[in-house]
């Protein structure tokens, strides 16, 4: 099945994706009702079921994701591939809207030092994400960025969600005059989304933040700047990277990284084994993630083990 030349995806391909992510229809031939219930398992189902990946840069010659209606639905559909923020969050985007939520996008800005303890440091735009707006409620919901959050987070101060020993939480954060070099003047408050790390050695809790974004409504030319910069930036940390993550119907999340195999519990303990040989690797990809390349993706693969 190929997109049609209409801006969204049609209630054909609507109910395709849901097949797609197994979500539990009650009828096959109706579509779930737009409540919060729906929204949890939809991004629930999303996570264990379509991988975050960058294979798209190592494995084609054109060393680019394309991120039209039609590249995404042909990727994660037919060739039962995923990819990063701005292809996975368009498509839950498009399959929310098609739903019946009332959902706008916004762009943010990635946060994450490499240590808890590090300075925090904002990038540019380089994030997607879909905020999803009820009566008295809105929430952000996030499904391209690598491990996170299994379930959508709500836009209060304070919220915290734990799932399978993991826990999310959002804060609210303020930049200012003292901080000119990030976004300037006036003052911005900005939610930003934090994940916890478990205890330190007092037992006081770890907490590191992902992201952080405002709800400004931005359009679909300024996720192509930020999807070139990824795809094309000597900055960008996608470029040099072999990065597929998803997590499993229990809450464990396994992630491959370059050479190494990682898989994180519930409890946040990690496992890591190294990769040896390429055919490890495409052994690797089909169990646990499903994604089969090609011998012509392969071919133009330029991340070998050595």
């Amino acid at each position: 099945m190929t997109v049609t030349t209409e801006d969204h995806y049609t209630e054909t391909q609507i109910f395709a994706i849901l097949h797609r992510i197994n979500y539990p229809l009650e009828k096959p031939d109706v579509l779930p009702e737009p409540t919060l219930e729906t929204l949890r398992e939809l991004n629930y189902r999303c996570m264990t079921s379509i991988p975050f990946e960058t294979l798209s840069l190592r494995t084609t010659k054109a060393r680019t994701v394309d991120i039209s209606l039609e590249g995404i639905y042909d990727r994660v559909m037919n060739k039962h591939r995923g990819g990063w923020c701005f292809s996975l969050n368009k498509l839950a985007f498009e399959l929310l809207r098609g739903i019946g939520f009332r959902v706008q996008f916004t762009l943010a800005r990635v946060c994450k030092p490499k240590h808890y303890t590090d300075p925090i440091r904002y990038s540019g735009l380089t994030h997607r994400v879909t905020i999803v707006r009820f009566d008295d409620s809105k929430y952000v919901f996030d499904i391209g960025f690598g491990p996170t959050s299994f379930y959508p987070l709500k836009l209060e101060e304070g919220f915290q969600i734990e799932y399978f020993g993991h826990k999310r939480r959002m804060t609210k954060v303020v930049h200012n005059e003292h901080e000119p070099e990030i976004l300037g003047n006036p003052t911005v408050e900005l939610w930003r989304v934090e994940e916890y790390l478990g205890d330190d050695d007092e037992g006081n809790e770890k907490w590191t933040p992902s992201y952080s974004f405002d709800e400004r409504q931005y359009y679909e030319p300024d996720c192509d700047i930020g999807n070139f910069y990824c795809s094309s930036s000597p900055s960008s940390p996608f470029l040099t990277s072999f990065l597929v993550v998803q997590g499993t119907l229990d809450g464990v999340y396994k992630l491959l990284v370059n050479k190494e195999f990682k898989i994180r519990s519930t409890k946040g303990d990690v496992t890591k084994a190294i990769i040896e040989t390429e055919q490890q690797r495409q052994d690797i990809l089909k169990e646990h993630f499903g994604i089969v390349l090609t011998e012509e993706e392969w071919q133009h693969h330029d991340s070998k083990i050595e």
